[in-house]
């Protein structure tokens, strides 16, 4: 290459132009300083230059400045209106200032323009996740891929689609992909890590954070990802360490201060918590789920401006759909508390019609003829004859208990009072069983299966099991385990720990199922969102807890919500008897038990014990008809 030619040609060239190529080969060169004085060089000698006006909002954009980004594309956007890469730009700049319509809006334009643009289609798909419109984005991020093999983002993307369509193996491979690409993507590392926790593949997760904070140890959002796989394992205070290092290094992270509110709460630090929500509104008045994080600490009952705030909120033509579902259950519960029913109601059947909506697009809907066949298949597959005869592979530890039922049927509150107890550790709701019985047999409610699984396997996944309760509880004589679905793997559990114990607990049904139309859950739970599928799921769980009393030859008790609010200390020692302990005074002040409490019910277990959610459906009486006739039979 003759460089002094090159230097000859340069010096040619008009003035904006030669302006322009110094500064993209700065900003090629990472060199945003030196680009952007070019830039403006150039603009100056040109002000309406469009190259200029792009590649300087394509600075700012960078430099966390979206809104500026926007007017500088914006108005390169009037001149070159036909031009793929402004389109998508502007796209970025409007995603980061949180229009993600407008966003969307502009990247479809831009691969309209150029169908083949590889990186508007890795955008586009991008800003669909972020609509939660997972299917399409799926889409746009395999188009990228096609037209882009090499374009690791696009992997990246793709991982993210997949996870909210809840594809969590397909997600893994992605993001590995992604890792192949590009092995120093502490982003990616990071987020794999998350998708690891939420399987709990604790040890893999924690190698990918490890990871992440090597190559980003400035990132906010990384430290964020790790102290959401420390919560997940029940390690509170490294959780909440790791979220305050989280918005140390960003303090206007708003997300991180919800988390770390989240976290203080379920430690029942309910003041500090507080406030942290409150900076997350101060931060982004739009964030609904710090809202709603803020009014389940119990403490703002017929608090006005807070529901000025939400109404003011839902009103918002462009709030993103999951932000308008958080928004509708936070002003519903402000309603509820303030004995507003009726508004109440309204709210709630909103923002459960929205996100059944929601999870519909993303594959995942409430299925009453499959529930009811696998109740039927339980029924008539553990038979009293088929339970008898004990597996070669069980172990007879007693350390391990287990709280069914419905969720929301006062669970929580028994894993507290038991929990209470000095020789009593409560694990949460923990999911290994299910993974336990996926890996024995392809059908876990067959038993007939199980006879021609290996020993050698079997007793080595229940021993591992075992050894993680023991590793959770240190000193525990009893594990509690209060995953309510557990109620669906009894089967499997009497095979593998026939010492173990079983407290199935009940509530009145119509209570049951207001109190999860009332409560939006983190996963799970599909048929929470419709009265009848609450009723119907209800009644099916009704009938296989009724089936497990008679047959199963592990010992059981049943505790009642209602006696157990009437009587809370004849209750309370019937529990402790039966998880065969002495008696200990602290359970009854459960209350005052500190221990991480991750469930809805965090505020209310570490509250004296009140009546006040007993026959709390007949507020809403008038609301709840086609409910109350699926549970009349009950």
């Amino acid at each position: 290459m003759d460089l002094d030619k090159d230097r000859r040609d340069r010096r040619r060239l008009p003035g904006p132009l030669k302006d322009m190529l110094a500064g993209v080969e700065h900003h090629r060169a990472g060199r945003l300083d030196r680009a952007e004085i070019f830039y403006q060089r150039a603009l100056r000698k040109a002000p309406n230059n469009p190259d200029a006006l792009h590649l300087l909002g394509v600075i700012a954009n960078d430099r966390g400045r979206p809104e500026r980004a926007i007017q500088l594309i914006g108005r390169a956007l009037t001149m070159l209106p036909h031009s793929a890469d402004v389109h998508m730009n502007l796209g970025n700049a409007l995603r980061a200032a949180g229009r993600l319509t407008d966003a969307v809006d502009n990247y479809r334009r831009s691969v309209a323009l150029k169908p083949d643009f590889a990186a508007a289609h890795c955008n586009l798909g991008l800003a669909l996740v972020d609509q939660e419109m997972f299917a399409p984005a799926e889409e746009s991020c395999r188009r990228a891929i096609s037209l882009d093999s090499a374009l690791a983002p696009a992997y990246q993307n793709l991982a993210k689609a997949l996870r909210g369509l809840r594809r969590p193996n397909e997600a893994e491979a992605a993001y590995r992909q992604a890792l192949a690409l590009n092995p120093e993507d502490g982003e990616v590392w990071s987020e794999l890590g998350t998708l690891l926790a939420a399987s709990d593949a604790f040890d893999q997760a924690l190698l990918c954070h490890r990871r992440a904070l090597e190559l980003r140890p400035g990132d906010a959002l990384v430290h964020h990802a790790l102290g959401t796989t420390l919560y997940r394992m029940h390690d509170a205070a490294a959780a909440a360490e790791r979220f305050r290092h989280a918005v140390a290094l960003t303090p206007d992270f708003a997300v991180g201060w919800v988390s770390l509110g989240r976290t203080l709460r379920a430690l029942g630090r309910f003041g500090e918590a507080v406030q942290c929500f409150r900076r997350a509104i101060e931060l982004n008045p739009r964030l609904a789920d710090a809202h709603r994080n803020l009014v389940t600490t119990g403490q703002f009952a017929a608090d006005q401006v807070e529901m000025d705030r939400l109404q003011k909120l839902l009103e918002a033509p462009d709030l993103a759909p999951m932000e308008r579902v958080a928004a509708g259950f936070a002003l519903g519960k402000l309603f509820d508390d303030a004995d507003w029913f009726d508004e109440a109601f309204v709210r709630f059947a909103e923002a459960n019609s929205l996100f059944r909506e929601i999870r519909a697009l993303a594959g995942d809907q409430f299925d009453a003829d499959r529930l009811r066949e696998t109740v039927n298949t339980l029924i008539e597959t553990f038979t009293p004859e088929a339970l008898r005869q004990p597996t070669p592979w069980g172990t007879a530890s007693e350390l391990p208990v287990f709280i069914v039922g419905m969720p929301r049927s006062g669970t929580s509150l028994v894993e507290q009072i038991a929990a209470s107890h000095s020789l009593v550790y409560g694990a949460g709701e923990l999911k290994e069983i299910g993974r336990i019985a996926s890996a024995l047999t392809s059908t876990s409610e067959d038993r007939t299966a199980f006879r021609t699984v290996d020993s050698a396997t079997a007793r080595s996944l229940g021993e591992a099991h075992l050894q993680r309760l023991k590793r959770l509880g240190t000193c525990a004589a009893r594990v509690i385990d209060k995953l309510p679905d557990n109620i669906f793997k009894l089967g499997v559990i009497a095979a593998l720990f026939p010492g173990a114990r079983i407290i199935f607990c009940h509530r009145d049904a119509r209570d049951t199922c207001l109190s999860n139309y009332f409560q939006l859950f983190t996963d799970g739970n599909l048929f929470s969102y419709d009265l009848v599928d609450c009723g119907l799921r209800a009644r099916e769980t009704a009938r296989l807890a009724a089936h497990w009393q008679r047959v199963l030859p592990l010992r059981t008790m049943e505790i009642g919500y209602e006696r157990l609010v009437k009587d809370l200390e004849e209750e309370s020692r019937r529990l402790i008897e039966f998880l065969g302990l002495d008696w200990e005074p602290a359970c009854l002040d459960f209350h005052r038990t500190e221990r991480l409490v991750a469930t809805a019910s965090t505020w209310q277990v570490r509250q004296p014990l009140y009546s006040r959610s007993v026959a709390r459906w007949r507020h809403y009486q008038s609301h709840i008809g086609p409910l109350l006739a699926i549970l009349d039979p009950i």
